[in-house]
């Protein structure tokens, strides 16, 4: 539903990107993946949750808050997608 980034007061600046959002029951595992900067800068946060099929649970919204680190990243402009939308961009020092 909602991501937003961090500076961390660090040298180098380490970034994390808060996100929260709902996963569709509670029995759903939060999974996120982060690559490293493309020859674009652009660095692409894929966001997915897992379940086991063969266990039985309530279907009920299971809201989520997580931090994802991006680390320090080199001198440059990013721009920070996840699940191919931009939701941030980052000015490195």
């Amino acid at each position: 539903d909602e991501a937003q980034l961090l500076t961390m007061e660090s040298y180098p600046p380490q970034y994390v990107l808060q996100v929260s959002g709902s996963l569709p029951t509670p029995c759903h595992k939060l999974r996120a993946n982060i690559s490293e900067p493309d020859s674009q800068n652009q660095i692409n946060v894929e966001l997915y949750s897992l379940v086991d099929p063969s266990v039985a649970c309530i279907q009920v919204l299971e809201p989520f808050q997580t931090s994802i680190n991006l680390g320090p990243l080199s001198q440059g402009s990013y721009i920070v997608l996840m699940n191919g939308e931009q939701v941030a961009e980052i000015q490195a020092p």
